[in-house]
This record gives C-alpha cells, structure tokens and sequence, in this order.
C-alpha cells in the first residue's frame, strides 16, 4: 500500500512539473493573450506558484516558475531517495 501512495505523490508532482512548462511554453506561444486554455493552465499551477511564492518571496516574475519546476525537481528525488529500500545510505 505504501508503494502505491508514493507513486501517487510522484505521479502528481509530475504532472505539476508538466503543467508549469505548459503553462510557459503556452504564454510564450500566444503572447500573454487570455484563451481558455491559458486560464485553464493558470487555474492549475496557481497554487504550485502561491507556495513557491511562500517559500521564496524573493522570487519575482519570471523566476517563480523556473523555482517551482527546481522545487518539485528536488522533491521528486527526495521522495524516491526515502522511498527505496536502502533509503539514503547507499
């Protein structure tokens, strides 16, 4: 059961991860014009950047989804570094 809560907490920070870069991607490639899809991007990774804005209030603009994408990087490996089953001792 562990292992499949593990995998579910990876699987979601994943698609957080996937979400950002869409969202970058998407702003780069419509020019900060507002679509449905924009807004549905937006609606999704907000919370990733409200925490990330939380944790680093000295990130400003561009910066918070480049720290976000690093943050939810390093705890992926965290995660699955903990999660092994020699955990961190290698």
């Amino acid at each position: 059961m562990k292992i499949y809560i593990i995998q579910f907490v990876n699987y979601t920070l994943s698609f957080f991860m996937w979400m950002i870069l869409g969202r970058v991607v998407l702003s780069v490639i419509s020019g900060n014009r507002v679509t449905f899809l924009t807004g549905l991007f937006e609606k999704i990774t907000e919370p990733v950047y409200r925490i990330t804005r939380t944790i680093a209030p000295f990130a400003k603009g561009g910066w918070v989804p480049f720290l976000s994408i690093v943050l939810i990087f390093l705890l992926r490996i965290v995660l699955i570094v903990l999660s092994s089953p020699t955990g961190a001792q290698q």
